[in-house]
């Protein structure tokens, strides 16, 4: 079978559903299915820039990843959100971090405006980019650091005036429910809660 970029997405989008559904043996298969399609239609994605440290804040200019055609940003999106999403079903917020800046930084570029970009997939980016930063704020409030309040609470309110400015707030409602079934945080990340319940983080700023 010819794979394309619209195929992958799907498979990335598929995967996503299972890791909601916590069917994460199976969701680990699709992403790999993915990942070597993905890499069989245009090898690794190019890094551009530098930093010193993956989890860094996603509001680095000189950091992103470049894809020459939408299809492919999707593809590539999609993938790199979902396996963040996985790390986080496996409560392994560090590694989730990675995983989401990368989503961000793909969707960066094709948020912006100019170039020969259309009205749709601007918009789209734009949505596709507050998504996984709302992500991102959430895996930094699972973290334990000393500073993983503090960039969680950075990042989400960014991403909340972000929704205000585009009127995204059906994809901040349906974030919130999907991260409802995330399992429960680890004692001593800023979103514990001694319940044992599962709490978005961002509704400690959405409720204000």
């Amino acid at each position: 079978m010819q794979y394309t970029y619209e195929h992958t997405k799907a498979l990335a989008q598929e995967a996503f559903q299972l890791c909601l559904q916590g069917e994460l043996y199976h969701a680990l298969e699709v992403l790999h299915r993915t990942r070597n399609h993905l890499k069989a239609l245009s090898g690794d994605l190019p890094i551009v820039g530098h930093s010193s440290s993956e989890t860094d804040s996603p509001d680095r200019p000189d950091m992103h990843f470049i894809t020459q055609s939408f299809a492919e940003a999707q593809a590539w999106g999609w993938l790199e959100f979902t396996s963040g999403v996985f790390k986080l079903m496996q409560d392994r917020p560090g590694g989730s971090l990675v995983h989401f800046t990368r989503a961000w930084r793909i969707w960066r570029p094709w948020s912006m405006e100019g170039g020969k970009k259309s009205r749709r997939e601007i918009d789209e980016a734009k949505r596709e980019r507050v998504r996984a930063a709302l992500w991102l704020g959430e895996a930094w409030a699972r973290s334990i650091s000393d500073r993983a309040s503090q960039t969680a609470s950075a990042v989400l309110r960014a991403a909340l005036a972000e929704i205000e400015r585009i009127g995204a707030y059906d994809l901040l409602e349906e974030t919130i429910n999907q991260q409802t079934l995330l399992p429960p945080a680890s004692r001593g990340s800023p979103t514990y809660r001694q319940d044992g319940q599962s709490m978005p983080y961002v509704n400690t700023f959405a409720s204000r």
